[in-house]
């Protein structure tokens, strides 16, 4: 039975928004710059919100150009900023990109095409788990699954919208790939969490500050 595409976008919005009561509580819990952290995994969480809710009432060029770019940026500042709160203070390198990745900055990149956002934000995580934790049940890993699976189903989009995708069968696919990439999403977050609790190790690896 194929999905409809308005149920595509309703039922990614309100796992995605399931997601985002873990970040929400993190954020209430820690201070500092670790606040910011996930206020900023927050942000991501509503964003992507947004654009499933604006393409559930069919402003699918609002929802394509701008929200769903938008959430993609936000997820790469995420990223660095996450970067920097993982290495050594002394390692400056990282402060010249979070400059460069300003807010500003990455409002000028709402025209660009969410793919090439996705592969920035995958290139950056996949960085991320090859030279800090290696492991594949690592934050950095899960989360370049999570992007992998979001990326094949806007590939599958554009090959439809290109005309090289013409199997009317297959129309709905891009849409339920990623659904699926929300609920990897989240089931990922609850279960870092629920075991973090349990163990009371730290929810995200290589951290320098204290944090669940």
């Amino acid at each position: 039975m194929m999905i409809e595409e308005s149920q595509l976008h309703l039922i990614s919005s309100v796992v995605i928004l399931i997601a985002a009561a873990v970040p929400i509580y993190l954020t209430l819990k820690l201070h500092g710059e670790l606040k910011r952290l996930t206020a900023l995994l927050s942000v991501f969480i509503f964003v992507h919100a947004i654009y499933q809710i604006v393409g559930l009432y069919g402003f699918d060029l609002l929802a394509d150009s701008i929200f769903e770019p938008l959430s993609a940026a936000v997820l790469i500042y995420f990223g660095v900023i996450y970067y920097g709160k993982a290495k050594p203070k002394r390692d400056t390198s990282i402060k010249n990109m979070v400059v460069a990745w300003s807010p500003a900055t990455l409002i000028l990149l709402m025209n660009s095409f969410t793919i090439i956002l996705l592969l920035a934000a995958l290139s950056l995580f996949v960085w991320l788990a090859a030279t800090q934790s290696k492991k594949i049940r690592s934050f950095q890993f899960q989360l370049s699954v999570f992007i992998i699976i979001w990326i094949v189903g806007d590939l599958i989009n554009i090959l439809q919208n290109n005309g090289v995708i013409l199997v009317s069968s297959l129309k709905s696919v891009g849409g339920e790939v990623h659904l699926v990439s929300m609920f990897f999403f989240s089931v990922m977050l609850w279960l870092r969490y629920y075991y973090s609790e349990r163990s009371g190790k730290r929810m995200v690896e290589n951290l320098n500050a204290n944090v669940p």
